[in-house]
């Protein structure tokens, strides 16, 4: 049985963990670009639209190319598991990211594979890896259309 001190332990890790995938989300739609790469280790990997690692390739990728790509964004997660051992943590989020590109609403959703490690007393991303499951203009829906590049999911046999 774990001692009173390891569940403590535990659960600060787990709300910490938490607070840095929020701050993710918010450092990212508001573009403060040296407090966002901050949440990685130094040598951390983002995989998504490209795979890129440390610091400067993050900086570089996230305050050049993504907003390229739209106009403005926001992104909402949910639905966090994080398994924990010792400094390494790993788990899955969900994902809904809203966004304006060319003045055309869009909607997408999808989730975040993450790998946590705790460096100097805080967790930081070692990596995080996106998987969008549709993106569509949202006047059109998202039924049915998967992201570019994803094959539609099987149905089941009726």
């Amino acid at each position: 049985m774990k001692t009173i001190e390891q569940r403590l332990q535990l659960i600060e890790d787990q709300l910490e963990i938490g607070q840095l995938r929020a701050h993710y989300c918010h450092l990212l739609d508001e573009r403060r670009w040296d407090a966002f790469v901050a949440l990685f280790t130094p040598d951390g990997v983002f995989e998504g639209l490209e795979a890129v690692s440390g610091h400067d390739a993050l900086r570089t990728f996230f305050s050049e190319r993504v907003p390229k790509l739209a106009e403005d964004f926001w992104h909402f997660c949910t639905n966090g598991t994080v398994e924990i051992d010792g400094n390494v943590a790993t788990g899955r989020i969900s994902m809904e990211y809203l966004s304006v590109t060319d003045g055309v609403s869009f909607v997408s959703a999808g989730h975040y594979d993450d790998v946590m490690r705790r460096v100097d007393g805080r967790w930081r991303f070692a990596s995080r890896r996106i998987t969008f499951y549709f993106l569509s203009p949202l006047s059109e829906g998202w039924a049915g259309r998967p992201f570019p590049g994803r094959a539609p999911a099987a149905r089941a046999a009726e």
